[in-house]
């Protein structure tokens, strides 16, 4: 069992009722407490969770060459037409090419998806596909296309996708880098 010593930061809180535990992106370890939480206790807590803290500061470590997104309401306003447009620009150019019919097109501040598909043909983007290159954000517009024919990820719909994104694969891995 990996020991963790005092490499973490205590934050006491009053708008806490428990204790928290928590990995940054940097690999810092934060834990948040209640002012009247005792010292030991949360000493305790720690040791109790030290494997996790260990496999999450790791893969924290292999994260570090991933891209974080802008967060918050104010960006998402500032940036919801602009992604409209880029979004309604690949639409244009891939329904046509696949024969497909979509419903409304909805932009959102989605905080892990990158777009969604309804059953009612409706399709949902996040707006932070205009903060990544324009080949992954094309990706995602053609991904979602795609569920209007195949509403799963069977090897036929991503022979689909591959019908415009050949190098799929390699995209998909590639879009995981970014955090939404």
């Amino acid at each position: 069992m990996p020991t963790v010593e005092r490499a973490w930061t205590l934050k006491r809180s009053t708008r806490t009722r428990r204790l928290w535990l928590s990995v940054r992106r940097d690999g810092t370890v934060l834990v948040t407490a209640p002012p009247y939480a005792p010292l030991a206790a949360i000493e305790h807590f720690v040791r109790d969770r030290a494997e996790w803290i260990a496999r999450t500061v790791a893969v924290m470590r292999r994260r570090k060459d991933d891209v974080y997104l802008p967060r918050g309401r104010r960006s998402y306003l500032a940036c919801k037409e602009r992604a409209r447009l880029l979004v309604h620009g690949f639409l244009a150019a891939h329904a046509p090419f696949y024969g497909l019919r979509y419903g409304k097109v909805f932009i959102k501040d989605m905080r892990r998806n990158w777009g969604s598909c309804s059953e009612l043909g409706n399709l949902n983007f996040n707006y932070k596909l205009i903060f990544l290159p324009p080949k992954l954000a094309e990706y995602v517009v053609v991904h979602e296309l795609c569920h209007l024919e195949r509403f799963d990820h069977s090897s036929s719909f991503w022979d689909l996708v591959k019908r415009a994104v050949p190098d799929a694969k390699a995209t998909r891995k590639e879009l995981r880098k970014y955090h939404a």
